[in-house]
């Protein structure tokens, strides 16, 4: 089996200051299963290609001490969702911000300053299960090429083979830097039980399964959304190391009642 990997990775709090680079010096893995191989890493938005941010206007960047570290996704107003393990351990506040509105996740657009940072309160680390978490900004979402995405509802499930979009600044080539322009790709849906075999187990009911070999998400793309109808239903959250590989991605799923009762109860959406 190959070695699990979350598919963005959280600048720790000592790492401040220091290059953009630092962004993949930590890598968390899911303890349930046990890894044999770890393969040469090969990460990247597989099979994706560069996308403007006017079709994708709910695309984030999340930010620590200005610097990439996971996406994100306009929700409300002044809520942005994104996965817990992307603000875990807890960083500052006042360390957490956005880019919005652009394509470029170095330049353009508007940065957004955090005003609060809400982790599921059942988020488990060593699972990856109840991997979400909701930002407030301290004004609102705004500007040019920056709006809200709808959430499908509890209890929503999707048939095996949906085809679904899922966008980030992930990597382009291995062990090379993260792209500066925004990617996107085109991915199926895979059944809950195939993705637990493929897997050996770990998949909750909290989490839901897309890819296929030679498209998929990667480092630099976590906490982004997974988007289908022009509705958001999964949030990227782990995944192989050899991303676009025989294993799918994970994500997050929306639909499932404990992530989407936690979204209401605090967003109100």
């Amino acid at each position: 089996m190959k070695v699990f990997i979350v598919l963005s990775v959280l600048l720790a709090t000592a790492f401040a200051g220091l290059s953009e680079d630092l962004w993949l010096a930590k890598r968390v893995r899911p303890q349930g299963l046990k890894s044999l191989v770890e393969p040469r890493y090969e990460g990247r938005i597989v099979g994706g290609h560069e996308v403007p941010i006017s079709s994708h206007p709910y695309q984030l960047s999340l930010r620590q001490n200005g610097n990439h570290i996971c996406g994100a996704s306009v929700i409300s107003s002044n809520w942005a969702l994104s996965a817990a393990h992307c603000t875990h351990p807890m960083p500052p506040v006042a360390s957490i911000s956005f880019r919005g509105g652009s394509s470029s996740r170095l330049e353009g657009g508007v940065i957004f300053q955090a005003a609060q940072i809400v982790n599921h309160a059942s988020y488990n680390p060593n699972t990856l299960d109840f991997d979400v978490c909701v930002i407030r900004i301290t004004t609102t979402f705004a500007g040019l090429h920056i709006s809200p995405i709808s959430l499908v509802p509890s209890g929503t499930d999707f048939a095996v083979g949906t085809r679904s979009i899922v966008s980030g600044w992930g990597l382009v080539a291995a062990g090379g830097q993260l792209p500066a322009n925004l990617r996107a790709v085109d991915i199926p849906v895979v059944s809950q039980a195939g993705c637990s075999n493929s897997w050996g187990g770990g998949i909750t009911g909290n989490m839901i399964c897309a890819g296929e070999p030679g498209r998929d998400s990667c480092n630099g793309d976590s906490g982004g959304p997974l988007v289908t109808g022009g509705r958001q239903f999964g949030i990227v959250s782990w995944g192989a190391v050899q991303c676009g590989g025989a294993l799918p991605g994970v994500y997050t799923r929306i639909g499932s009642a404990g992530i989407r009762n936690f979204i209401t109860a605090q967003t109100g959406v």
